[in-house]
């Protein structure tokens, strides 16, 4: 008999939001024969029947307006055929990533699905995973798939030990400081928008290694360079307008809180500290100076404040729930995130067959915004940017992104 139960706070509010389909999307890229999609259902079958969340449906349904609070409900079990699926014979394509970024997951089905898409032009195939934001986060994907194919050991989550003590001035101004909204003509026509590059990791590894007095970590790293990406597309922000001007750009910028004892865990167990960005910083190494120490400013207990907030919120009821999330989508509050997420160093296979290359996309971010994912796995490096802005815009930023880390890689010192 199916059972129902309301939803965790993070999940709730995660559902509630309203700017899109909110599905993430992995791409792995294969060497090697596909299998066959009876092959598929076998090993999904097999290695992901026992995760209970794989089988909740959310009601009402992601989309459907909701007065008060959804349920999970948990089936007996998922219907395999309905969730791995495969596609025509094609080529792995921004185009094809893109459309199944904003194609919503079918209603009275757990909100996941695995597609196969065969690439014999490119010997292999691809496996792409989407998942409803509400079911996971992007740690989530990464244990999901981790469990699916054969994984190396240096995969398995060692979630990072958390300082104790946090920056009070860092988080005060991550609470109330002034944000920036990225310039975007008035009466334009906005479209979701999707794009991935390769970035060099030999150009990554020395652009960690540019400060003069330590190594950057790869968060610190990826936000400097969005907002050099930021600045080369859009200019400086003393240049954007009048008024609001004098504030800066704020990026969401997810910290898991998993802990050693529940690394595997499914769901939404994250934080995500609203951080400036330093676009208005003149040069790569500055960009890279100001985001040193960004992330660490914020302890265990500064972590976990948003979330205890968030509880006294949802006392008031979904219409205060509601009312916040509407602040927290304007991008004058928040216009950017930058995740990266941990693929591993060593290559996962599937049935033999070597993945080459992990593409991690973010859901459609608000109109205004651009979401930046960087997937560092195995010697390779990739930024997918999704963008619900101009046609066009996601594509600049990926390739600016790109330029931005060889101008900070030569920047360094040697």
């Amino acid at each position: 008999m199916s059972r129902s139960f309301r939803l965790s706070l993070a999940d709730e509010f995660v559902a509630r939001h309203t700017c899109g389909p909110l599905i993430w999307c992995v791409t792995f890229l294969l060497r090697g024969s596909p299998p066959t999609v009876g092959e598929l259902w076998s090993r999904v079958a097999a290695r992901w029947s026992q995760l209970h969340r794989l089988r909740w449906v959310l009601t009402p349904a992601p989309g459907v307006p909701c007065g008060g609070r959804r349920r999970w409900t948990e089936l007996p079990a998922f219907a395999v055929e309905e969730h791995v699926v495969a596609d025509p014979a094609g080529p792995v394509s921004e185009a094809w990533a893109a459309a199944l970024l904003v194609r919503p997951l079918a209603p009275g089905r757990p909100l996941w699905q695995l597609r196969l898409l065969p690439c014999p032009d490119e010997g292999g195939y691809a496996l792409l995973l989407r998942m409803h934001h509400a079911l996971g986060d992007g740690q989530s994907a990464v244990t999901l798939m981790r469990l699916l194919l054969d994984g190396p050991g240096d995969a398995v989550p060692r979630p990072r030990r958390r300082p104790e003590g946090s920056d009070p001035r860092r988080v005060l101004e991550s609470f109330l400081g002034t944000g920036l909204a990225i310039p975007l003509p008035a009466g334009c026509r906005v479209e979701p928008g999707f794009a991935w590059a390769t970035v060099d990791a030999g150009a990554f590894r020395a652009a960690r290694r540019a400060l003069p007095d330590g190594v950057a970590t790869t968060t610190e790293t990826l936000l400097a360079a969005a907002a050099g990406a930021l600045r080369s597309c859009f200019g400086d922000p003393a240049g954007w307008g009048t008024g609001r001007a004098r504030g800066r750009v704020f990026a969401w910028v997810p910290v898991s809180l998993r802990t050693a004892g529940n690394a595997d865990e499914l769901g939404n167990l994250a934080s995500a500290p609203r951080l400036p960005l330093p676009v208005h910083h003149g040069t790569p190494l500055a960009r890279l100076v100001a985001c040193r120490g960004l992330v660490d400013a914020f302890g265990r207990r500064a972590l976990a404040l948003p979330w205890r907030l968030a509880r006294v919120v949802s006392l008031a009821g979904p219409g205060a729930m509601d009312a916040v999330l509407a602040r927290a989508m304007r991008p004058s509050h928040v216009a950017v995130s930058c995740t990266s997420l941990p693929w591993g160093r060593t290559r996962w296979v599937f049935d033999g067959h070597p993945v080459i290359r992990v593409v991690a996309s973010s859901v459609v971010p608000p109109v205004g915004c651009c979401h930046f994912v960087l997937s560092n796995y195995a010697g390779t490096s990739t930024v997918s940017v999704s963008t619900h802005r101009l046609p066009g815009d996601a594509g600049r930023l990926a390739a600016a992104f790109v330029r931005e880390v060889v101008r900070l890689a030569e920047s360094g010192v040697v």
